[in-house]
């Protein structure tokens, strides 16, 4: 292989690794409590990559969530707006 196939073949491969984390970043973060009106999503999207990539990796939605609420205090102040609100509403939830 020359240097030239190797290099368009790398650049390929980052692509494909970039839609695929892409797409399960997308999986990670759907459903009811990551609702495309929550801001939950955007406001902590990045972080939850960050202080929680185990649980980005797992694709399970509530244990990124708890993740972060655990976390809370290292998030920016719209995230942690957001986690707050999650947590109440799980909070909420277990009353019932």
């Amino acid at each position: 292989m020359t240097g030239a196939q190797n290099s368009a073949g790398s650049k390929a491969s980052r692509s494909i690794r970039l839609l695929v984390s892409g797409a399960v970043l997308a999986v990670a973060l759907s459903g009811p409590a990551y609702a495309a009106a929550d801001p939950g999503k955007q406001a902590c999207a990045r972080e939850a990559r960050t202080l929680c990539p185990a649980e980005m990796k797992a694709m399970s939605r509530k244990r990124v969530e708890a993740c972060m609420i655990a976390k809370v205090e290292q998030t920016s102040p719209s995230c942690k707006a957001a986690m707050y609100k999650i947590k109440a509403q799980r909070e909420e939830s277990g009353k019932r």
